[in-house]
């Protein structure tokens, strides 16, 4: 019996899931490939209607006018993955991420815990179709041909390595992580699975398709060791101090918290990280206890800063009761990114920080209570702009448009202006049943003012003023 034994978890849907839709609607998530946005994922109803993978998005809009298309959200897939490997952890300490839509879980230690493969297996399935997740599973001794078969749609188990090649040997060529020129190339020469491959001598092989194909089979039959990166939860700092006597008196409060965020900075030096949230819990004696969530502009982890801002909310907080202990946990951290200083910048005492300013601000009026003009990732005027509790945007394109936008655009006369050279065409929307296909012109006023105009492009092709410059 080999050592170890993995099980794969794969999720042929994940990229429809994250997005919780409903299997009654047609549906699809697409994609940018080659500079074409292309279908990659459909829900039963809109395949109802003819739309598949590969086929261009105004293609699936000719077949169904009806349908609802997202962009692919692939830092939300991983977060979901992140999620179900968190699951896992209750079957196995060893789990990977390492393939693509698919958790691994190393489980020959669990199976007399779980009562078997099969009940193991069948809890799993369980747990992670209760999660809104379709799932197909396949173990094996080697991590890769446990994917390969999952993601091929083969729920196998092949537990001895020696028995790898006849399970896995019907499996499409395709499905190997190998380029498309080769796939195409072998299928010329009449090789079209596995068992094709693993007939013809290994030297004609190296010599004709090159040495990666060699080893995507060794892979496959178990005969090259896979060591996949095992998945780590993210670490957490809690804290708990009992205080010597219940107060409500701030004084003795503070040195406690200081206490706890020098142990708080002292564990994000150990695991190189920053920190942007935190939660402080005031303990009471049969009350429940007061909570004070502390949200940092930009990730630190300076005790003295954090403390400033810290006893900032205490200083406006009303307590209910004393408090009996005290308890900090901190679950959101960041790479630390050192903040670099001008070498010869002049530290007058009238020198503001903006930044320490604007968190003062923050704690003292509330999180959301200051806004800043942001950028959205929209071509469309109306929604190109943003209010955000942070000014953190994305950076905009280069074609010069108004900051004063009308509340609606209004009918205007063209030949009244004078049409200057600059122009840009806006057609977006599309994917969100908001669709624009307009021309915009930078124009000149009879008075000299700058205005921002459009002409429809559908429609009656009417002209529209939509913007003045400052």
């Amino acid at each position: 019996m080999p050592a170890t034994l993995w099980l794969c978890c794969y999720l042929p849907h994940l990229p429809l899931e994250v997005f919780k839709l409903e299997d009654d609607r047609p549906a699809a998530v697409w994609e940018d490939s080659g500079g074409r946005s292309l279908i990659s994922a459909v829900t039963p109803a809109a395949a109802a209607f003819g739309i598949h993978p590969g086929l261009p998005t105004n293609a699936a809009l000719a077949l169904c006018a009806d349908l609802r298309l997202y962009r692919r959200d692939q830092p939300m897939e991983h977060e979901a993955l992140e999620t179900l490997a968190e699951t896992g952890l209750g079957f196995t300490p060893w789990i990977s991420l390492d393939y693509p839509a698919a958790v691994l879980l190393e489980i020959r230690a669990s199976l007399s815990l779980f009562g078997g493969l099969d009940a193991l297996m069948q809890r799993l399935r369980t747990e992670l179709e209760d999660q809104g997740h379709q799932v197909l599973l396949a173990a094996a001794p080697m991590p890769f041909p446990a994917w390969l078969m999952a993601s091929s749609g083969l729920e196998r188990t092949v537990e001895n390595p020696a028995a790898l090649r006849s399970g896995l040997g019907d499996l499409a060529i395709v499905r190997l992580p190998i380029e498309r020129d080769t796939v195409k190339r072998l299928a010329k020469a009449g090789l079209h699975t596995l068992r094709d491959l693993w007939r013809l001598p290994r030297d004609g092989l190296a010599r004709r398709y090159g040495l990666a194909l060699l080893r995507q089979l060794d892979r496959a039959a178990g005969r090259e060791k896979d060591l996949p990166r095992l998945f780590r939860t993210p670490p957490v700092f809690e804290a708990h101090r009992e205080l010597a006597a219940e107060t409500e008196s701030l004084a003795y409060l503070r040195p406690v918290c200081a206490a706890l965020l020098e142990d708080l900075a002292a564990f994000l030096r150990r695991h190189d990280a920053a920190t942007d949230r935190l939660e402080l819990d005031l303990s009471h004696f049969r009350r429940p206890a007061t909570r004070l969530e502390l949200k940092l502009r930009y990730a630190s982890r300076d005790p003295e800063r954090i403390s400033m801002l810290l006893n900032e909310r205490l200083e406006r907080t009303p307590l209910p009761a004393a408090v009996t202990a005290l308890s900090l946990r901190c679950d959101s951290l960041q790479p630390y990114r050192a903040h670099e200083t001008d070498l010869f910048a002049a530290d007058t005492p009238g020198a503001l920080d903006w930044e320490a300013l604007l968190e003062q601000l923050q704690q003292r009026l509330g999180h959301d209570a200051l806004r800043f003009l942001g950028a959205s990732a929209d071509h469309r005027p109306e929604n190109a702009w943003n209010w955000n509790a942070s000014p953190i945007g994305i950076a905009i394109g280069k074609e010069r448009r108004p900051l004063w936008l009308l509340p609606k655009p209004r009918p205007c006369d063209p030949t009244r202006y004078r049409l200057l050279p600059e122009r840009e065409r806006i057609e977006s929307g599309w994917w969100d049943g908001a669709p624009i296909r307009r021309d915009y012109r930078v124009a000149v006023s009879p008075e000299g003012v700058r205005a921002w105009m459009y002409r429809e492009l559908d429609g009656n092709g009417g002209w529209y003023l939509h913007g003045l410059f400052a």
